[in-house]
């Protein structure tokens, strides 16, 4: 009887713990979806080194509604890069990796690269684009910028009147 004496104290303890835990539910929040992002950064290698960027993101508009454990505060994200790797014989360093959960909303992203910091505002949603792209020297976070489309070679019959008015 003696040893169950002992044990007395832990197992109201214990039995304790199992109500409180039993009687916590799940809020509403709980099915919505973690969403992260992925974050890539090129930056330029400095007397061939490559460096970790830190990549910080400020929330600035955020929807109402999100996973109970996303983050809705400021926060940096460390991007190891690694190289250099020649590419158009410029030394580029490259590195990615992902944020913790993001609450749902508008964040700034900004990253110090070799050339100035680069900054972007993007929406944050779980059906939406979450790749960040930092490349130094480009403007923004959507990567390189798209080639612009050739111009049709064929004119319309008021651009050909309008050119054959103005020849002598």
């Amino acid at each position: 009887m003696k040893i169950l004496e002992g044990f007395r104290p832990r197992l109201i303890g214990l039995a304790s713990v199992a109500l409180v835990v039993a009687g916590c539910g799940g809020s509403a929040n709980d099915d919505l979806p973690l969403i992260t992002a992925s974050i890539s950064v090129k930056n330029i290698a400095m007397g061939g080194e490559c460096e970790t960027i830190p990549v910080r993101m400020v929330p600035k508009e955020l929807d109402e509604k999100a996973n109970k454990y996303a983050n809705a505060r400021q926060m940096v994200v460390e991007v190891p890069t690694e190289g250099p790797t020649d590419e158009n014989g410029a030394p580029m360093c490259n590195g990615s990796a992902e944020t913790l959960p993001l609450h749902t909303g508008t964040w700034e992203f900004s990253a110090p690269l070799r050339s100035d910091t680069a900054r972007c505002d993007r929406n944050i949603q779980a059906d939406g684009d979450r790749n960040i792209i930092f490349i130094d020297a480009v403007e923004g976070c959507e990567g390189a910028p798209a080639e612009p489309e050739p111009a049709s070679e064929e004119m319309t019959t008021e651009e050909a009147g309008a050119e054959g008015a103005e020849t002598p």
